[in-house]
């Protein structure tokens, strides 16, 4: 109980003031005097003075001469923690139905706990006016790939139409999919051009013997997810993309947890 109440004091006194919050992200930059801080704001110079001193109190800002004033590494510690709960509560809200409506499982809790990473993100939504409206979108990105890495999770028959595609393109492709479609997805794409693409290391393809809730593409540019809903059935009708470094980190984390789990396919049987 006096873990839980501490935490909240200390949100609390970060948080209700939105002087103390505008004082911390100013001294992330550089040390200031009240004076610097008050040619910035329109706070008045007894606000500014309190609230530093304050702060200064509490640990987050010290004192550094006669004017100036720099963040603590506990200030530095606590403001960085603060932004990424800012940036996990941004994105669960602003995709909160994408969320509720999925089976979240195939994100373990690690994953889970870094979706801050996914801040800045953009949901894709199909509409009855515009049923292709992911399915387009997630072609797009494909197209101009050079280099991607794939979870499949199903079979779509657009699938091996776009690897065929990028192939033929000179992009690199790693994919993944569970071991139940495997055979029915290279014979899609091509045996003979999977055979020549894996020799010319353009190609890697690996099974998975786990059942698979998640879509995920990733480049050097941009990521996108897609997952399964509750029901147990994947929905094409929406995707969360992102062109944002942190996303495509986020996403690459997760790609790399399957791969460890996957098996080459074996040359020798196509």
């Amino acid at each position: 109980m006096y873990y839980h109440d501490y935490v909240k004091e200390q949100l609390r006194f970060l948080n209700n003031s939105e002087i103390r919050l505008r004082i911390l992200a100013y001294l992330s930059k550089k040390p200031f005097s009240l004076a610097d801080f008050k040619n910035s704001s329109f706070v008045s110079y007894s606000s500014i003075s309190s609230n530093v001193y304050k702060l200064t109190d509490e640990g987050f800002v010290e004192k550094i001469d006669k004017n100036n004033f720099r963040l603590t590494n506990i200030g530095k510690i606590y403001l960085i923690s603060l932004m990424e709960f800012h940036d996990t509560i941004n994105t669960v809200n602003n995709f909160s139905d994408f969320w509720l409506d999925h089976d979240v499982r195939a994100l373990s809790s690690k994953y889970l706990k870094r979706i801050s990473q996914l801040e800045g993100s953009k949901l894709i939504q199909s509409r009855p006016t515009d049923i292709y409206k992911t399915h387009e979108e997630f072609r797009n990105l494909f197209k101009d790939s050079d280099i991607l890495k794939v979870i499949f999770p199903y079979l779509h028959p657009e699938y091996p139409r776009l690897i065929r595609t990028l192939l033929s393109n000179g992009s690199k492709i790693e994919i993944l999919v569970p071991r139940v479609i495997c055979r029915r997805f290279i014979k899609s794409v091509g045996e003979s051009l999977v055979r020549s693409s894996i020799k010319q290391n353009a190609l890697s393809i690996k099974f998975i013997d786990d059942e698979v809730k998640l879509a995920l593409a990733i480049s050097n540019k941009w990521v996108s997810i897609g997952l399964f809903k509750r029901d147990g059935s994947y929905d094409q009708s929406r995707l969360l993309v992102s062109d944002k470094k942190d996303a495509i980190k986020w996403a690459y984390n997760i790609f790399k947890s399957y791969d460890k789990k996957a098996e080459l396919v074996d040359l020798r049987s196509l």
